[in-house]
């Protein structure tokens, strides 16, 4: 995941770096030719210089207070509700939940697989597993299913209870329970989802350049057509 976002982040980050950088320097030296002269603009090259003018007087505010917002969020993060209602509302969010669901359930089996494989008693592989987790409040979950095996539940209904599981998985696991191959099954599963995860994100990668391309040719030419339509106008005053 790490590797597969390094593209579209330094992309974006040019992208965003190009725009500003249209906005503060270049637009309002072409735009004040047309003030000079004293032209009438029309009303997007109006707000195009509204928008320059912002981001000229209150650009590095902006950017302060943004690196602001992120260290006090980063601050929450370090206290321990206000963690778990993060973890537990990224679990739902659309778009990245697929990916955070697979991608923690995808280690626990995997990791699962191991221990149960090693000869390990089930309810301990379980507390194990699910502390390899980067999912806090999945890991809260998982402990809460090893309580209920314990208590001798099976585990795909344990599972299952928590709802964060791919059915698919959960299938795997009880014919795992019940041919006596739980660790090949939750092998297979592991693998399974990873290829899932993989494919996910090589599919997104994959969308994310046409979609920025799209979105900066968009900026763009509205740019450019705040930039001419003024030029436009004093050739029709002229002609």
């Amino acid at each position: 995941i790490q590797l597969a976002a390094i593209y579209p982040i330094i992309l974006s980050i040019v992208a965003i770096a190009i725009v500003v950088f249209l906005l503060t320097y270049v637009v309002p030296d072409i735009i004040d030719v047309f003030l000079k002269q004293g032209q009438e603009l029309p009303t997007l090259t109006m707000a195009m210089l509204a928008v320059s003018e912002f981001l000229a007087d209150y650009g590095v505010y902006l950017f302060i207070l943004l690196v602001a917002a992120l260290m006090v969020f980063r601050f929450f993060l370090t206290k321990p509700g206000f963690r778990l209602r993060f973890l537990k509302r990224m679990l739902h969010l659309p778009f990245f939940s697929g990916m955070v669901r697979g991608f923690n359930t995808a280690r626990d089996a995997s990791s699962l697989s191991i221990l149960t494989t090693s000869g390990g008693p089930l309810v301990e592989s379980m507390r194990i597993a699910g502390e390899v987790l980067s999912n806090d409040f999945l890991r809260q979950e998982l402990r809460d299913a090893a309580r209920k095996v314990s208590e001798g539940g099976s585990l795909h209904r344990s599972l299952d209870q928590t709802g964060y599981f791919p059915p698919m998985k959960l299938h795997r696991i009880a014919s795992g329970e019940v041919s006596g191959e739980l660790g090949i099954m939750l092998e297979r599963t592991a693998r399974m989802q990873e290829t899932t995860l993989q494919s996910k994100i090589a599919a997104i990668v994959v969308l994310f350049e046409p979609m920025m391309l799209l979105v900066m040719g968009v900026v763009v030419l509205i740019i450019v057509l705040a930039i001419m339509l003024p030029i436009l106008n004093m050739s029709n005053l002229v002609g």
